[in-house]
Parts: structure tokens; C-alpha cells; sequence
């Protein structure tokens, strides 16, 4: 009966925890299973992103531990997992969801596949675990839906920062400078783009001192159309000003799509070079 019970609690953990992993990022191909399944069903899921469902048998390191189907019965049937990102040790008894790719344990492939992470396992776990089933972890969600694999965001350096500042008046600034195309409104266009030409000769600035040359170069081409725009316009010419204005948007588009990322709290950042 306390078997039963565990199992039927357990799995309004699992179908919850997927429902909100789902929702933030779902895999492409997100197999559920439980601890047992993949240990006793290996070739079936390898290769897969597999969301396991099972208890923590015990700590392996500070990055590994085993996964076992029920915190009641000793382990026969465990699984390795090792999460290279994992920021706090999972207690040992407790259910967990581990998302990741279902692989066989081997050093060499496991290097391969995780270039950055030094593997920390001793010498007879990974004697014991050697050509058995395991997960390359990205997520272990715990009983209260908190991801124990969720590495904090790197901060922004203070160049980065600064920058931040800058591209978040470029938006609402340019939107002034449409208004003013539209309206033909010279003080208009001439207070706000300016404004947006110094916004983008920042932007230029910014990535010249990464040497990102293409980004340079975009940002130079806008600071230019800026200045086509502004000298048509104060030449009451306003059809070629409106043109000039029009080369801005594909520019940013062009900057973003190649330097731009979200970063694990969905926020924008420069890519590192």
C-alpha cells in the first residue's frame, strides 16, 4: 500500500513537472519514462531526450548521482546521471525528473558530447557504471518544480551593461522618428534622430572594441541612412527622407539575428564572440 501510494504521488510530480518543463522549453523529442524503464529498456531510448522520473539513490559527486525506481527497495536496477550544470546536490530518497539525452556511460563519449565539463567520478563508480544506461542531464526538477540544474545567469560586464542601456532606447526612439516621418515634422525628426544617431554610433563603438566587424559595419551604414534621413528632411524633401529612414529597421534586424541571444531568464544579451 505505501508502495502504491509513493507511485500514485510520484506521478502527479512527473505529469506536472512535464506540463511545466513543456511550457518553458520543450525538447523535440521528450520520451517520459521512469528510472526502471530505461534501465531495463536501454537500446529503446538511447539517444533520445528522455524525461526519467525516479528517487535519488545517492550522491556520486558533486555533478552525479544515481537514479534508482523506488526509494523503498534497495537499488538493482539504478542509472547514472550526470548533470553537468547541477548547482545543488539532489537528497538522497527524494523523487526527481531528470531531462537530458539517454546514452550507455563511456568516458570518451561523454567527453565528446560535453566538451566543456571535467568529469568528476571516481574511479570505481565509474568502473560500476561503465557501459550502463545513464542521462546527460539538463534538468533535474525536484518535488517543488525547482530545477537543480539551473545555472545562474552570467552577469553582464559593465561594458555589456552600458550597452543594454543603450539598445533599449533605440526601439522607442526610432518609433519617435517614424512618428515624424509620417507627420513631416522637422523639429521632430531632427531632436529624435539625432538621438538615434548617437545610439547607433554608441553601437558602433561598442562592437568596434570587440572587433565584431559586421556588426561595425551595420551600425555605421545606419548611422549614415540617419544622416541621409535628416539632410532630406531638412530639405523638405520628404519621400527620399522616409527612404532613408526605411534602410534602419533591416539593419538591426541583421545585427540582432547574429549578436543576439535569450539568455535562461529569457532575456536579451550580446552573444559572446
Amino acid at each position: 500500500m505505501r508502495t502504491r501510494l509513493l507511485l500514485t504521488a510520484g506521478t502527479g510530480l512527473f505529469v506536472t513537472t512535464l506540463v511545466l518543463q513543456a511550457q518553458q522549453q520543450p525538447p523535440a523529442t521528450l520520451v517520459p519514462l521512469t528510472a526502471a524503464s530505461l534501465a531495463t529498456q536501454t537500446d529503446r531510448y538511447l539517444g533520445k531526450t528522455v524525461a526519467v522520473y525516479g528517487t535519488v539513490d545517492g550522491q556520486i559527486s558533486e555533478t552525479i548521482f544515481s537514479l534508482d525506481q523506488d526509494a523503498t527497495r534497495p537499488a538493482i536496477n539504478d542509472i547514472i546521471v550526470i548533470a553537468p550544470t547541477l548547482q545543488t546536490p539532489a537528497p538522497t530518497g527524494a523523487y526527481v525528473t531528470v531531462i537530458g539525452e539517454a546514452m550507455r556511460f563511456d568516458e570518451a563519449v561523454l567527453t565528446a558530447k560535453a566538451k566543456q565539463y571535467k568529469l568528476d567520478i571516481p574511479t570505481d563508480a565509474a568502473a560500476r557504471f561503465k557501459g550502463r544506461p545513464m542521462v546527460l542531464a539538463t534538468q533535474v526538477v525536484d518535488a517543488a518544480n525547482t530545477d537543480l540544474a539551473k545555472a545562474p545567469p552570467v552577469p553582464l560586464t559593465p561594458e555589456e551593461d552600458a550597452f543594454d542601456k543603450v539598445m533599449k532606447q533605440v526601439n522607442p526612439t526610432f518609433g519617435e522618428v517614424r512618428k515624424g516621418l509620417e507627420a513631416a515634422d522637422l523639429d521632430l525628426i531632427t531632436t529624435q534622430g539625432t538621438k538615434l544617431r548617437g545610439l547607433f554610433a554608441e553601437t558602433r563603438t561598442f562592437f568596434n572594441d570587440r572587433s565584431t566587424l559586421d556588426a561595425v559595419g551595420w551600425a555605421g551604414e545606419a548611422v549614415s541612412a540617419i544622416d541621409d534621413m535628416l539632410r532630406s528632411a531638412r530639405a523638405n524633401d520628404w519621400p527620399a527622407a522616409k527612404e532613408a529612414g526605411s534602410k534602419i529597421q533591416p539593419l538591426c534586424a541583421a545585427c540582432h539575428s547574429e549578436h543576439r541571444e535569450r539568455d535562461a531568464e529569457g532575456n536579451y544579451r550580446v552573444k559572446k564572440n
